[in-house]
């Protein structure tokens, strides 16, 4: 599953930086920078290079932390903070590694989700940019403000799973 996410997450990568920068040349002398809550843009600043690649170079640079938190979980599960600290750190260490291989699993599918926020963005971005409207189409207007809300509700899950499921491995059928 890990390796297919990869590939997702690169084919992503890809589109965002290979896409913004196919685009440039098409571009108005004047590209949204910021948009209101309703999606309508409300800031502007000129169509270089460095603004119109600061979405994906931020996109890249959170992608990279987030791979780096997973690389980090991965090489180091006995350092993992979990709920119940005492009860993960006692835990074979085949478990932990379990454990964090879950932990991996969460961390590759933020950062897909993560970049699909970031594409949509920078496509809704160029949308308005290029045409007669100044607000975000409506899927890029959901998609933004709905991948977040998504997101938290799936880090709220991992916390609530995750020291049921070190419970499970303990040993520990209690709630």
């Amino acid at each position: 599953m890990d390796r297919l996410t990869h590939g997702l997450n690169a084919a992503l990568s890809l589109l965002l930086v290979g896409g913004s920068l196919w685009v440039l040349p098409t571009l108005p002398a004047r590209v949204p920078r910021h948009f209101g809550l309703g999606g309508t843009a409300d800031a502007y600043w000129d169509a270089t290079l460095l603004h119109w690649m600061a979405l994906p170079a931020i996109a890249i640079v959170v992608v990279g932390g987030l791979y780096g938190a997973a690389w980090w979980v991965g090489t180091r599960p006995a350092a993992v903070s979990m709920p119940d600290q005492q009860r993960y750190d006692a835990l074979r260490p085949a478990d932990q590694r379990l454990i964090a291989g879950h932990v991996q699993t969460f961390l590759y599918g933020t950062a897909t989700a993560t970049l699909v926020l970031f594409v949509v963005a920078q496509g809704s971005t160029y949308h308005v940019a290029t045409s007669a409207t100044n607000t975000f189409p409506e899927v890029g207007w959901a998609l933004t403000l709905g991948i977040p809300v998504v997101l938290t509700i799936a880090t709220g899950a991992l916390a609530w799973w995750l020291p049921r499921r070190v419970r499970r491995l303990a040993g520990d059928r209690g709630p």
